[in-house]
């Protein structure tokens, strides 16, 4: 008796702190990327008519998140705003992740088992996963469905009589919303493959599992190429360059930095080599096929993100293998009050090394050129605020509504500025995106266009300094030889400063009317 009123006690503890801590950390990390605006301008062209593309008139997959932008056009017909509709369900899946991660773990611990409730509890303490529920992408999202796709994906092999096409429908969604879907799917038919040589599962089973996934995956992979004309979306050719190992090194050091990670990895190999259950091995190769990938391309330009995808099936490992310590001395009363202490203090250590590491001063500053969540949110508002600033000189006149706009950060600038734009890097344009780099560099940054390809693209201001709005001017230089040259003009107390193409005359001709009014007010 007194036993269940303490394993009660620990659960209702447990399952207070899992949401004191997830509600206080969604708040306090909640941001919106300046990514994110690249699916939202390209739903918003969309929804009005222009079709899936940056700049209208021009076909080129500058996002990774079909279902995603799906998703954002939706809620722009039914008159929402894609700020708040993505981080609505950035947080929902978050949330949805940890029921799942509760329900998994009651399966094989029992509803009565304070332990169902550590793998939330140490997610809801991860600034890395709390922070991702937000950003306006599709992090969370994907998680979200990846990991309900290899719990239905197990459920289904562990009950012949449940049918398999929700996994596969569920996998299919994942590979509409990210390209890395496809790691987790084909792991997953690597492993329905195995059991149908052995005699687990049926051809029936097979092909109730790959007809709707590869139905549904390869419409649009034939749709992508028709319509954009590669197989792959244009951001994947602007971001990855081959293999990079020294920068997923780093990556996955200041991961481990933060977290202390690899101190507790045994304990997920645990499960594996002593029960040796499905759910284990499925969850083990598919955490090291995505790793392989990770590391492949390096890493991200963002803190963890691209980690996001397999914590809940690493942490949920994790938990396992405590619960199996857990159960160690079952025969010895002595054995198994150590086996509990022991138990007891890797969770409370676990718990504590990632809400610890979540608050080490280190972890808000960007490390080698891999962007903090902190110094990720201040920047797209700032760009936010210019590109509201430029839609604001648009509307009175003083800016033509057909500007020619290059940024460094092709987000928040051309989604509310609306101009016609090239992304520096190459996200939404073929030609830059399928240059071959000289030099490794900034990770996902490593293309740019050329002064001659601005020139000929007919750039008109150029996001040189990835800020246009400045408290100071530039000095303004002549462009009679059409060579790009700094320009500055004062605007109500601000500059915007930048590199035009245009030769002298011609750029008179375009910004007179903000040249002849350096006093006016807009609101920055």
């Amino acid at each position: 008796m007194v036993q269940s009123r303490l394993r009660l006690i620990v659960a209702c503890s447990l399952f207070a702190l899992t949401v004191a801590l997830f509600v206080w950390n969604v708040h306090h990390y909640s941001f919106l990327g300046d990514d994110a605006f690249i699916s939202f301008r390209y739903a918003r062209n969309l929804h009005e008519g222009r079709g899936l593309v940056w700049n209208p008139g021009e076909q080129v997959e500058g996002y990774t998140n079909f279902l995603w932008v799906m998703l954002m056009a939706l809620g722009m017909l039914l008159k929402m705003s894609p700020e708040v509709l993505s981080n609505v369900i950035g947080i929902g899946s978050g949330v949805v992740v940890l029921i799942l991660l509760v329900r998994l773990s009651a399966r094989y611990c029992g509803w009565d088992s304070p332990l169902i409730w550590l793998a939330p509890a140490v997610l809801a303490a991860s600034r890395t996963f709390t922070a991702w529920c937000t950003g306006g992408l599709a992090t969370m999202f994907f998680t979200m469905l990846v990991f309900w796709a290899l719990i239905r994906f197990a459920e289904e092999r562990e009950r012949p009589t449940h049918s398999s096409v929700p996994s596969s429908l569920l996998f299919a969604l994942a590979v509409l919303t990210r390209p890395e879907g496809y790691i987790f799917a084909v792991t997953a038919g690597v492993f329905l493959l195995v059991d149908l040589f052995r005699g687990k599962r049926t051809p029936r089973d097979f092909l109730a599992w790959t007809l709707p996934l590869i139905l549904i995956a390869g419409s649009h992979l034939i749709w992508r190429r028709i319509y954009y004309g590669y197989w792959l979306p244009n951001s994947f050719y602007a971001k990855v360059s081959g293999f990079w190992g020294e920068q997923a090194y780093h990556y996955l050091s200041m991961f481990h930095r933060d977290y202390k990670v690899f101190f507790f990895a045994p304990l997920a190999l645990l499960p594996l080599i002593v029960r040796r259950r499905f759910i284990y091995g499925l969850f083990s190769v598919s955490i090291t096929a995505y790793l392989a990938y990770v590391v492949y391309i390096g890493g991200d330009r963002f803190e963890f993100r691209f980690l996001v995808p397999v914590f809940p099936l690493f942490y949920w490992l994790l938990v396992e293998g405590i619960a199996l310590i857990a159960s160690a001395g079952k025969r010895r009363q002595e054995m198994k009050r150590a086996a509990i202490v022991v138990a007891v203090g890797l969770g409370i250590t676990l718990w504590a090394a990632t809400y610890f590491g979540s608050t080490r001063p280190e972890a808000a500053k960007t490390r080698y050129d891999i962007a903090s969540i902190e110094e990720i949110k201040a920047y797209a508002e700032r760009r936010a605020k210019e590109g509201k600033f430029l839609r604001a000189l648009i509307e009175r006149g003083l800016l033509p509504d057909d500007i020619v706009l290059c940024v460094t950060g092709a987000g928040a600038v051309p989604y509310y500025s609306t101009l016609t734009t090239i992304d520096l890097y190459g996200m939404s344009d073929t030609r830059i995106a399928h240059q071959e780099i000289a030099e490794r560099g900034v990770i996902a940054h490593e293309k740019r266009g050329s002064s001659d390809y601005m020139r000929e693209r007919g750039v008109e201001i150029f996001d040189r300094l990835n800020k246009l709005v400045h408290e100071v001017p530039v000095q303004n230089q002549s462009c009679d030889d059409n060579r790009g040259c700094w320009k500055s003009i004062p605007v109500g107390g601000y500059y915007l400063n930048f590199i035009t193409f245009l030769p002298d005359t011609e750029y008179d001709m375009r910004f007179g009317r903000l040249l002849d009014n350096p006093n006016v007010t807009v609101e920055f």
